[in-house]
């Protein structure tokens, strides 16, 4: 199985998605780096750091933004955590 997980960038941003499981450990990071702005899909194919297959269950994954260009950079990221569901 794998899922889409979908964001909008409206700038250059640093990004880090990383997938956590249920215990709060890093599973994997997806993203992680400078991306440009548009529409971003992202895919999991529910594996692990080192390609193995993770079990069903609960786990996590968080977008964190931050502008790149220091003058813009306060106040200006953000955090966002969403649960997903994985059935094998």
């Amino acid at each position: 199985p794998e899922t889409q997980i979908r964001y909008r960038l409206p700038q250059t941003a640093q990004v880090r998605l990383t997938i956590f499981n249920a215990l709060g450990q890093t599973v994997r990071i997806l993203v992680e780096g400078r991306e440009p702005p548009g529409d971003k899909r992202v895919g999991w194919d529910g594996r692990d750091a080192s390609g193995q297959g993770v079990s069903s269950g609960v786990y996590f994954y968080r977008l964190e933004v931050e502008n790149p260009d220091p003058k813009f950079n306060s106040g200006t990221g953000f955090s966002q955590t969403r649960k997903m569901l994985l059935l094998r």
